[in-house]
């Protein structure tokens, strides 16, 4: 097995801290889009479903930005990596301010190639410098600040967009990404990673084989890290399901008000927040990663079976918050575990490549959830098939992992 990072603290807590705040100021702007949807579907008589479309052309960009990383870390640094990134993803706000809809959808391609590799960059500073013992908890509080960011800019934005309209909301979150431009600048010793990846070797043979090898390369999963990694492409999957459909289930089907609708997707995103963290910690206690992303899959399915037979109008306020509460730990805390996970099993050079590729690879589950969702209510006339689809993928999933685990110890 791959030797681990080195034992040694080498300023994690700060590490943690300032990969927490670009993580934080980019959550918060791909929060903004499912915020400027409503808004933008009033203002060109479109239906609110054309524009939650920005999910899918968002993760086509992270697809297309992240397997590239590893070589953008060796040409850059990643001090420079993320101030462009972050640059980047400010420069794609300001592209929603045109109000339309293929505006909004080149602006989500453009924040999604400069979120894909802001993220990997982060997670290899935090990797790097924490010890093993605490890896699975420092990563979880730097997934944190995703949800966040979503649970900040879902009570904040709203407001300054009523009382000055759609475009204010833009401006702000603008704000927002250029002072975390401003602090990576200011602490740009934080942002530096120990081991840069290598220059790719020059293959042979013509152009359009070489072109070629390195698409396929990019792309191609590492047989040690395959059931990993096709696990992690079915929670992808139920990620957008929990985040984004079990709302519409209980707007559209349940019947609730919006009002009820939204506590529960604050509770969901409050999980979210919680729940990363607890899990991360639970990793670094019983050092068993893959076996806690297991239990995970399990959850997921359980929240599915929940949702689908529990949730009613008028049901208790206690009970919608347990299904919230399910359904946001089935729905965001798998990611810090399955980065934790991966971790132990590669040699520490190939962190930053490996973390940008694995984030490619998750990005075509997240960029066709919505589409397989959507496709599916039409072609059934109701949301069972495709959340029935999804918990047995979760369900093979984890028995999948569990048994791996299981042998791994053996």
């Amino acid at each position: 097995m791959p030797t681990a990072p080195s034992p040694k603290d080498k300023g994690a807590v700060p590490a943690l801290a300032a990969a927490f705040v670009t993580q934080f100021v980019a959550g918060l702007g791909f929060t903004t889009f499912s915020l400027l949807v409503s808004a933008l579907a009033v203002a060109t008589g479109l239906n609110s479903r054309d524009f939650g479309l920005w999910v899918t052309f968002f993760f086509i960009g992270t697809a297309l930005s992240s397997p590239a990383t590893g070589r953008l870390v060796h040409w850059l640094g990643g001090v420079r990596l993320i101030v462009f990134a972050l640059l980047g993803m400010t420069a794609a706000m300001l592209v929603n301010l045109v109000g339309a809809w293929s505006a909004t959808m080149l602006a989500a391609v453009l924040y999604g190639l400069c979120y894909g590799v802001q993220g990997p960059v982060g997670m290899t500073v935090v990797t790097e410098r924490t010890p093993p013992a605490r890896r699975g908890l420092f990563l979880a509080l730097r997934h944190s600040a995703q949800p966040l960011g979503g649970v900040i800019a879902g009570r904040v934005l709203p407001l300054v967009m009523l009382a000055w309209g759609w475009q204010s909301g833009i401006f702000g979150t603008v704000a927002v990404l250029i002072a975390g431009v401003l602090f990576t600048l200011a602490v740009p010793a934080l942002f530096r990673l120990e081991t840069v990846p290598s220059g790719s070797a020059v293959r042979s043979g013509g152009l359009f084989a070489r072109m070629l090898g390195t698409v396929f390369g990019l792309f191609a999963v590492p047989a040690e890290l395959r059931l990993l990694w096709v696990a992690g492409l079915a929670f992808a999957f139920n990620q957008i399901a929990m985040i984004i459909f079990s709302y519409l289930y209980l707007l559209e089907v349940v019947g609730l008000s919006p009002v009820s609708a939204g506590i529960f997707l604050s509770n969901l995103q409050i999980a979210g927040l919680v729940g990363r963290p607890m899990f991360g910690w639970i990793c670094d206690r019983t050092g068993r990663s893959q076996t806690v992303l297991g239990i995970i899959g399990l959850i997921a399915a359980a929240a599915i079976l929940a949702l689908l037979n529990f949730a009613e109008k008028g049901m208790p306020a206690w009970q919608l918050f347990l299904i919230a509460i399910s359904c946001g730990i089935a729905g965001q805390a798998w990611n810090a575990v399955f980065t934790t996970a991966m971790s132990y099993k590669v040699a520490p050079e190939r962190l930053a490549e490996l973390n940008g590729r694995s984030f490619a690879f998750l990005s075509f589950g997240w960029m066709a959830g919505a589409p397989f969702f959507w496709t599916l209510i039409e072609f059934s006339g109701g949301y069972e098939w495709p959340f029935g689809i999804i918990l047995t993928a979760d369900l093979l999933a984890a028995i999948a992992l569990l048994v791996s685990a299981r042998r791994e110890r053996a």
